[in-house]
């Protein structure tokens, strides 16, 4: 009776949850965006603001639609080079998490100095960078790679040094390294992979942005910004700042589908 009497007395509560989400997540923030671009446009028009100064949300909205294939274009060589950098990052961090798994004193150190990694502002490594790649592409790439491995690393050793009932089983049972790997490890760190790349993606469009900035091919938001900053076009600068914040949207809300869908299985994603 104890646990029907849970199941039953949860069971409204989740479905009330449920009921609540859209109205908590949608709705509420939306207000309040709307609200604070009203008062933005209120008090660029009603100050007399130059538009050199801070051009008006409708200014900015209108050189967006008329710029708005451009602006697809260098968004999509953005998100390539950071998709590039995630996918290098990722891959080194997850593989050597995989590899120091079980070896206690190399784990630790290495989460150590990821750590300190992640302290660093990365984007001063960037003439570093250059010296390796030159002031191209690729050095956006492993700027998006050094930037984002800490951060992988650290989730995945936290999802590789988890423990369950299930690993007594594996050993009674003698299962070798690979069944062990396959069938028990991967799948208790895919959570945490999966977490791991809702923080790293996001960062990865901040990191290729500012790398553009300071060099890398110029077909890119960086780049943008940086020759319509230099010549005072204000309202240029604006509609590109718009489509990086929607192209830094667009792909966490990829990743987290994704994270759906793979872990669709999960305990946690279980809908009630």
């Amino acid at each position: 009776m104890t646990t029907e009497g849970v199941t039953l007395a949860e069971e409204p509560d989740s479905k009330d949850s449920g009921k609540r989400l859209p109205i908590g997540v949608v709705l509420t923030p939306t207000i309040f965006f709307a609200a604070f671009l009203a008062i933005w446009e209120l008090a660029v028009r009603l100050g007399d603001v130059q538009v050199l100064m801070l051009p008006a949300p409708s200014v900015i909205w209108s050189r967006f639609i008329k710029d708005f294939g451009l602006l697809v274009e260098l968004a999509v060589n953005t998100g390539t080079e950071a998709g590039k950098g995630v996918l290098i990052g990722s891959f080194i961090a997850i593989g050597l998490a995989g590899l120091v798994h079980g070896i206690g004193w190399l784990n630790q150190g290495l989460l150590s100095y990821s750590s300190t990694v992640k302290a660093l502002p990365v984007v001063a490594l960037y003439p570093v960078m250059t010296i390796f790649f030159g002031v191209t592409s690729k050095a956006v790439v492993a700027m998006v790679a050094v930037g984002v491995a800490p951060i992988m690393f650290t989730f995945a050793s936290r999802g590789f040094s988890g423990t369950s009932e299930h690993d007594d089983l594996m050993r009674s049972i003698s299962a070798n390294w690979r069944i062990r790997m396959t069938a028990l490890v991967l799948p208790r760190a895919l959570p945490y992979v999966m977490a791991g790349l809702r923080t790293a993606v996001p960062l990865s469009i901040i990191i290729s942005i500012i790398s553009e900035y300071f060099g890398g091919s110029v077909s890119t938001l960086g780049a943008y910004i940086r020759r319509e900053s230099t010549m005072l076009h204000t309202v240029q600068v604006w509609s590109a700042i718009v489509m990086a914040c929607l192209l830094g949207v667009l792909v966490f809300v990829a990743v987290s589908l994704l994270d759906r869908y793979f872990l669709r299985w999960h305990s946690s994603r279980r809908e009630t």
